[in-house]
């Protein structure tokens, strides 16, 4: 994922009348996230947030896990295929809460990337699984909640992986931006010494801090630009690729002017010690230490 990549209210019908209302795994959403959503002068929800099915065999997947929940959620096409600029943006807005603006600009910078690492191919859509195709570039190394490619090339939730992340995050209930930077650094780390092609690059910092940003964007509440998340929203959202509703999450409103602050303060507030660069020769270092 990348951010910029990787993540309104519509007027609509009563969303009882969605046949995977409540999930695929027939847990109902709560009375009370359903009376959010029918206040429309206040809701962030849209019908969509009430409809996941889980992704089928032939869908396009990949290694971000806010575009495959928003494929399951089928604010983009359900089998994550040529997917384009408007219906992009429009899902951003709905599904994530992000500003139009800058679902724009991930939009561009996500179709740039893709052809970064694939520069014959010329389009105005995408599907999920080519952002697995741009390791260094989207995917990359260091992964919250999946192995380095260099282990598995399949870009599935590795339990394991997610495990090692939140064990840095200590037992709070909440996830501030400075105890994800430490979580993140430290995770990073770990996760080099295993691998003796790890690298993150100087580039790709803001790129990877970018991501997590978005998640304290997206998900997490109070201050815009010091949000704390609730970790049951957060693990669910990882385990499931589904957005966490039943638990009682709600969009934010305009994501994205703040997600450059957020970045800067979370490099700021990396762990002393810890680098915020590996290339090849220091993991194999680290791993030999």
């Amino acid at each position: 994922m990348r951010s910029p990549l990787s993540f309104i209210l519509a007027a609509a019908p009563n969303v009882a009348a969605f046949p995977r209302f409540g999930g695929a795994s027939g847990l109902s959403t709560s009375s009370v996230q359903q009376a959010r959503y029918k206040d429309h002068d206040t809701s962030t929800l849209h019908p969509k947030h009430f409809v996941y099915q889980a992704p089928q065999l032939g869908d396009s997947r990949g290694p971000c896990p806010i575009m495959n929940t928003m494929a399951n959620h089928d604010f983009v096409p359900h089998n994550g295929r040529n997917i384009s600029r408007e219906p992009f943006i429009t899902a951003c807005m709905q599904g994530l809460g992000l500003s139009h603006d800058f679902a724009a600009q991930i939009f561009e910078t996500a179709l740039a990337d893709i052809a970064t690492a694939n520069p014959r191919l010329n389009s105005t859509t995408f599907d999920i699984w080519m952002l697995h195709n741009t390791h260094g570039i989207v995917e990359h190394d260091g992964s919250l909640a999946r192995q380095d490619i260099f282990f598995d090339p399949s870009s599935q939730f590795d339990p394991a992986t997610f495990a090692n992340l939140l064990s840095y995050l200590g037992p709070s209930p909440g996830i501030d931006l400075p105890g994800l930077a430490h979580a993140r650094a430290r995770h990073a780390w770990h996760m080099s010494a295993a691998n003796p092609r790890f690298s993150i690059a100087p580039a790709a910092v803001p790129v990877i801090v970018g991501e997590n940003a978005m998640l304290l964007g997206i998900f997490g509440k109070g201050n815009a630009t010091s949000p704390v998340v609730d970790r049951a929203h957060f693990e669910f959202f990882f385990r499931r690729e589904e957005f966490p509703v039943r638990l009682g999450w709600t969009p934010n409103r305009g994501v994205g002017p703040e997600i450059s602050a957020i970045v800067q303060s979370m490099i700021a507030q990396s762990p002393a010690g810890v680098p915020l660069t590996f290339s090849p020769a220091a993991a194999a270092a680290a791993a030999a230490a």
